[in-house]
């Protein structure tokens, strides 16, 4: 299962890079590529509660790389900052400074210890941040926000079409884990 899922999301970040590099959403209307987004997080909501493999395989991933994975919002929030002249200031007020800080608190659980606090405080604010910034952006994107449309292009797209549907689905495999796992260790699920 495990060499099946890595192929996949190879395979989805090269498709993502290759339709940001032939601008693809550019001939599409904007609130078209929302929608691709949203279909994309709902897939892997649903695969991940339906697939029982792929629950597994992703019950699977220690909770500790779960929360390094999202060291990369350090790096988009910075992306959305550099392009503050390009971007809606509103999409940059709610999503960059967010993803920062919740990068920085993904890599603090890595640093300074693995407790289920820990991993339950870093994964709501996460959480909190995600749907902010992704409502945001989204509903900019919907509504057709011109400011919008360099999210759609290289290297910027890989964030919302690649980078995000990953980030949402493992706060949604942290926090299912991390509340189920009520009668077990914390050492049994932290990994």
């Amino acid at each position: 299962m495990e060499s099946r899922v890595v192929t996949a999301v190879v395979f989805w970040g090269i498709a993502s890079f290759l339709l940001g590099y032939y601008n693809t959403f550019s001939n599409f209307p904007m609130p078209f590529f929302g929608f691709t987004v949203i279909t994309i997080q709902v897939g892997l909501i649903l695969l991940y509660f339906y697939a029982k493999q792929v629950r597994a395989f992703a019950d699977s991933i220690p909770l500790k790389s779960i929360a390094l994975f999202h060291a990369w919002r350090i790096f988009a929030g910075w992306i959305f900052i550099v392009n503050a002249g390009e971007l809606s200031q509103t999409f940059i007020n709610n999503a960059a400074y967010g993803d920062i800080i919740a990068g920085f608190l993904g890599l603090g659980v890595w640093i300074f210890g693995p407790t289920k606090r820990n991993f339950l405080i870093f994964n709501i604010l996460g959480m909190i941040d995600f749907v902010l910034a992704v409502g945001t952006g989204l509903t900019l994107t919907i509504l057709g926000d011109a400011q919008m449309a360099k999210i759609i292009q290289l290297p910027m797209i890989l964030i919302p079409l690649f980078g995000v549907p990953l980030s949402g689905i493992t706060h949604i495999v942290s926090l299912n884990r991390l509340f189920k796992a009520k009668d077990v260790k914390p050492s049994e699920i932290i990994q």
